[in-house]
């Protein structure tokens, strides 16, 4: 039997007003960040852009503002600094985009070169490994933020669709990490 078509009709609706708020948050961003994914079984090697307008002191200031993270990274909900040296962080939150939506906690172990890098390792959580660096080059009045990772979750991601849904949900995290850049550069010029 098939369906009615009334039935078809408010399902296609549902799955558009889904959609929607997707399309309309990536309309209101500026910055863009190019993420490439590539996927070995169920490691993710992941390599991205952005470039952003502002000084790399500001842009260090906010890569290493580990518990303000919750304030502008989607789906983060808890980013602690433990005591201690060397630098350790807790974090909590959700990874994911749409309907593919996966809780993810992790302790890093986090290595700074101030100013241009900062290295976090996985110490224990829901992911068996994740290295990542994120650079920060000068690039005349912007400054690229070059992110690395390679990530091994605890937890399953689908075969055919993971690719792209681990490349959105990384996209949109960086870029929310690159309009806070921008957000306090220009605030850092209309201070005093």
């Amino acid at each position: 039997m098939f369906p009615q078509p009334g039935r078809a009709a408010w399902g296609f609706f549902g799955v558009l007003c889904c959609l929607l708020p997707a399309v309309a948050d990536a309309e209101k961003e500026t910055v863009t960040t190019t993420v490439n994914v590539e996927r070995d079984g169920p490691v993710f090697r992941i390599h991205s852009v952005s470039r952003v307008f502002s000084g790399r002191d500001t842009a260090w200031s906010v890569l290493t503002d580990y518990e303000g993270y919750v304030n502008f990274v989607p789906g983060m909900t808890r980013s602690h600094r433990l005591d201690g040296q060397p630098i350790r962080v807790e974090q909590r939150g959700e990874f994911g985009v749409l309907f593919f939506r996966m809780p993810v906690h992790v302790t890093l172990e986090v290595e700074e070169s101030k100013p241009s890098e900062v290295r976090f390792r996985a110490l224990e959580g829901n992911v068996r490994s994740l290295f990542t660096s994120v650079e920060l080059r000068l690039d005349g009045d912007y400054v690229l933020v070059i992110y690395k990772s390679v990530i091994e979750p605890d937890f399953w991601v689908p075969p055919l669709i993971g690719t792209p849904l681990v490349r959105a949900a990384i996209a949109r995290k960086l870029d929310a990490v690159a309009v806070e850049i921008e957000r306090r550069a220009a605030l850092s010029k209309v201070s005093p």
